[in-house]
């Protein structure tokens, strides 16, 4: 969005608007900007969660099981959580056998790994303006 629309929106004029987003932006208040990237445009048309149980709780398991997804571009996003599962990856494959090569080889692989469960995704939707309310 330009500095005029942010301006508009929030009932500033466009000097004082982009002055408080500078600020905003040295404060480390807003730490940076990011593409929203389509998967369906790099043929990614599966999204799964994956909730993964680690069989060692120590540090080395988590370690362990970090660096072994660390680099792997099927995943988006992981969660270190609390609950029955120790974390949620948001991982996006081309198809079926690409998601269970990355479950059998990748995932399931990790020593420190004990558990996986899949969920697929059927639709999502994001809320941007709720994130801080």
């Amino acid at each position: 969005m330009s500095n005029l629309e942010l301006a508009e929106r929030v009932g500033l004029s466009p000097s004082p608007c982009s002055r408080r987003l500078r600020q905003l932006e040295e404060a480390g208040v807003i730490d940076g900007y990011a593409a929203r990237i389509d998967p369906a445009a790099l043929g990614l048309t599966l999204c799964v969660i994956v909730s993964v149980k680690l069989a060692r709780h120590g540090p080395e398991g988590h370690e362990q099981f970090r660096n072994a997804i660390r680099d792997r571009p099927e995943v988006s996003e992981c969660l270190l959580i609390t609950g029955a599962a120790d974390y949620l990856l948001r991982v996006w494959v081309a198809d079926i056998e690409a998601l269970r090569e990355f479950i059998t080889s990748t995932l399931q692989a990790v020593p420190a790994v004990a558990e996986t469960s899949t969920m697929l995704v059927l639709d999502q939707s994001s809320y941007p303006a709720n994130a801080l309310r």
